[in-house]
């Protein structure tokens, strides 16, 4: 399993947004994260596959933030910014037992994110982009 690396800095590009939250962040948290509802206090914090609790993931971080700032999860959508070019379109993208990443293989509890998708957006006689379909 690799994780899957975010190459545009510091925010996810969304293409389409089709269901999406706004809440604080309990802890720091990077753009292209997953993100769980912390159940104490109601903020959004890292979701990971190591456990059954921590791999309650239901949206993706569209920017990063500090502890205590707002930050928008995507719940349902299509997302651009992320290194997919190892993987075939329509491959599944799963979290990682890493906190917060995604990866392209399952982690100890398999946690399904999405799948890759082509867009074709680009010139003409060029190879599709590669986005990332969320469908928590």
């Amino acid at each position: 399993m690799a994780d899957i690396n975010l190459v545009t800095a510091n925010k996810v590009n969304v293409v389409e947004s089709i269901e999406q939250l706004t809440l604080p962040a309990a802890e720091a948290i990077t753009a292209g994260m997953g993100m769980r509802l912390d159940t104490i206090n109601g903020k959004f914090t890292k979701a990971n596959a190591s456990a059954a609790g921590e791999a309650r993931v239901k949206w993706i971080a569209v920017k990063s933030v500090s502890t205590g700032e707002p930050v928008t999860g995507i719940k349902r959508g299509v997302l651009d910014g992320y290194d997919l070019s190892g993987m075939d379109y329509d491959a599944d993208v799963f979290l990682s037992d890493t906190d917060g990443r995604l990866a392209d293989a399952a982690g100890t509890v398999s946690t399904k994110i999405g799948r890759v998708l082509p867009g074709p957006s680009t010139t003409l006689g060029t190879a599709f982009d590669k986005l990332l379909l969320v469908d928590l």
